[in-house]
């Protein structure tokens, strides 16, 4: 039998979604503070009027009508809304084998397409009348559409195949407190696996070995505090696990090409 391109393709073994916690469009009709919890999980936002600023994880963010919103893990939010109503559509659900983006991607702007795949969403959501299984595949296909509209850059190219699920629980958990000290024998503990297994899941997920991952989160998470938290250069080498804040700048610089204190001057692409 002649050789067929197809059979050097390798099945599909995983899935993005695991659960629909809520779809829901929301309104706050004055100005003025406001205090919340994101869900457990991803939370996302579509905004369609308003404006707020606010702040999530020690960022500070300002967020208005045309901006998505993508929030994980019970992350505490303060905040003021500064121009009335304050509207937008959120939806939260479980992936755990999507990581969350990183922080100068979580508020970006979307397009008219994000907008209807989420009131579509609503829609179905809302409508008990259809048959279970159909109205199960209908919200799982327009939340993967509104995924894939406002996915990082950073996690196009990683895996969410079951074998990299592994990875992904422990990432979850290590984003809890990255200012713990963390080494191999750290992640076999949590993990209550070996060694090889966790590079192995690792390398699948993100193509790097554990600790090059876990300090790429560290980095990440810490441009967000320098480029949107008033924290001092110090205090944010402590929150994401530096001890000496020369280690900290030197890292920073070899990831970002710019020490973190210009890098602060500079500001985000985004704003």
């Amino acid at each position: 039998m002649p050789h067929s391109p197809l059979n050097t393709i390798k099945a599909l073994d995983g899935t993005i979604i695991t659960k629909i916690r809520l779809v829901d469009e929301i309104t706050r009709p004055e100005v003025g503070p406001f205090k919340a919890v994101s869900l457990p999980g991803h939370l996302m936002h579509i905004v369609t009027e308003g404006e707020v600023e606010q702040e999530a994880g020690g960022i500070v963010e300002r967020v208005k009508a045309g901006d998505a919103v993508w929030y994980w893990e019970n992350e505490p939010v303060r905040g003021r809304v500064i121009k009335a109503p304050w509207t937008f559509y959120t939806v939260s659900f479980s992936a755990p084998s999507l990581p969350p983006p990183p922080p100068n991607e979580r508020v970006k702007p979307y397009h008219s397409g994000t907008a209807t795949h989420m009131r579509n969403l609503l829609q179905v959501w809302q409508n008990r009348t259809l048959p279970p299984v159909v109205r199960h595949i209908r919200l799982h296909s327009l939340l993967l559409e509104v995924i894939l509209d406002l996915l990082s850059a950073t996690a196009r190219d990683q895996s969410a195949e079951k074998e990299a699920g592994l990875w992904w629980k422990l990432e979850a958990a290590l984003r809890g407190d990255l200012s713990q000290s963390i080494s191999l024998d750290t992640l076999c503990q949590i993990s209550h696996r070996g060694q090889r297994s966790i590079f192995r899941a690792c390398h699948k997920a993100t193509g790097l070995s554990p600790m090059k991952r876990i300090k790429l989160v560290r980095l990440s998470y810490a441009r967000g505090l320098v480029q949107f938290s008033s924290r001092s250069i110090s205090e944010i080498a402590y929150d994401v696990g530096y001890e000496r804040v020369q280690e900290f700048s030197r890292d920073y610089r070899k990831f970002f090409t710019c020490t973190p204190t210009a890098d602060r001057a500079t500001g985000p692409d985004y704003q």
